[in-house]
Formats: structure tokens, sequence, C-alpha cells
């Protein structure tokens, strides 16, 4: 029998349950860490702003300036909400609701497990799709010669990354998935380790 003689942090890498379940229970947080600190990042540069002219300009500028990040970020909840099988109700835009600028409304439906998919990836859904737009911009201004389009997309991925955020009522809907999200990331990264990969 061989007994393996980890000196250090070792383990964590070479044993497939354990590197799994730290991935489980570490990116599911990291998601909800990353969108709660854009979310206050977008807050604190407005309010930076707003020391120098009226808050509510302030506020209106910027988002009126970055408002395809804005459609970007609704379009994203009802694509993945419509994806995991929830019924899309209400695709607000460009609504301007309290500190809110747009909203999705859907309706559960399926059992538990579907349920929880629908909850956590719609919820987290500007994070996800933000990170394949954000990254596609990049893509394109370093592959393109055209002045223009490197502008466009800049402008673009910088809208998106604007928004690319969870509200607080994001990450409650978020939670109520979470359960079902680290038993599904914890067997997803176990099977890509032991089959080497990852």
């Amino acid at each position: 029998m061989v007994v393996a003689d980890y000196t250090g942090w070792e383990f964590l890498i070479e044993d497939p349950v354990v590197y799994a379940a730290a991935v489980a229970m570490i990116l599911p947080f990291a998601v909800i860490a990353v969108g709660f600190i854009l979310n206050y990042t977008g807050i604190a540069i407005a309010s930076l702003f707003s020391l120098f002219a009226d808050p509510e300009m302030v506020y209106a500028a910027i988002n009126y300036l970055f408002f395809p990040g804005v459609m970007l970020h609704e379009l994203s909840h009802a694509l993945l909400a419509f994806l995991t099988g929830a019924k899309i109700t209400e695709i607000a835009l460009f609504k301007r609701e309290g500190d809110a600028l747009g909203h999705v409304s859907f309706i559960n439906r399926g059992n538990f497990f579907v349920q929880s998919l629908q909850n956590t990836f719609a919820s987290a859904a500007p994070m996800f799709c933000g990170a394949v737009v954000v990254y596609a911009c990049y893509y394109g201004i370093t592959h393109t010669e055209l002045l223009w389009l490197k502008i466009l997309l800049g402008y673009i991925g910088v809208s998106m990354f604007y928004h690319m955020t969870m509200s607080p009522a994001d990450i409650r809907i978020y939670l109520r998935g979470l359960p079902v999200f680290i038993a599904i990331v914890f067997i997803v990264t176990f099977v890509l380790r032991v089959t080497s990969v990852i």
C-alpha cells in the first residue's frame, strides 16, 4: 500500500475529492464577491463624480452613457432564465425603478433541481454572459486593424463591464439555488480532475 506523504498544501492539488470540494466551495462564492465588488465599484465611481456635480445628473450620465451594458445585463438575465426552462414574464431593458435601471421577471418551472439552476444561472447571468462579451470585445480589439471597430468594441466592452454586476436582489435569488450549484461544480470538477482534463 502506498501512503501519500504531503509536506504542505499539495493534498489540495493531488487529491481529486479535496480539489473538487475546494473549487465547489470557492467558485460559487467568488461569483457573488466579484459581482458585489463590481456593483459597489460602480457606485463608488458615481459617488466620486457626485462630489463635483449633481448626483442625479451624474447617475443619469453614467448610465445613459453605458446604456448598451444595461441592455446586455437584462438580456443576459432573460437568456439564461429561458435556457434553464423558466418562463419569462417581463423584460424591461432600460426602465429606471429606484436604483434599478431595468429588470427581468420570470417564473420558475420544473422540479427543485431545475428551479435551483434557474435561480442560480439567471441571477448570475450578467457575470457569466458579461465575461464572454468583455472577452469577445477584447479579442476583437486585438485582432482588428479598423480603428472604428476598436472604438466600438471598446465602448461595448466597457459598458458591459460596468454593468457586469449582481444587485442585492440578484444575490438573494442566486443563494436559493446555491446548494445544487455547489454540487454540480463539485461533480464536474471531480470528473475533470480524475480524467486529467484539469
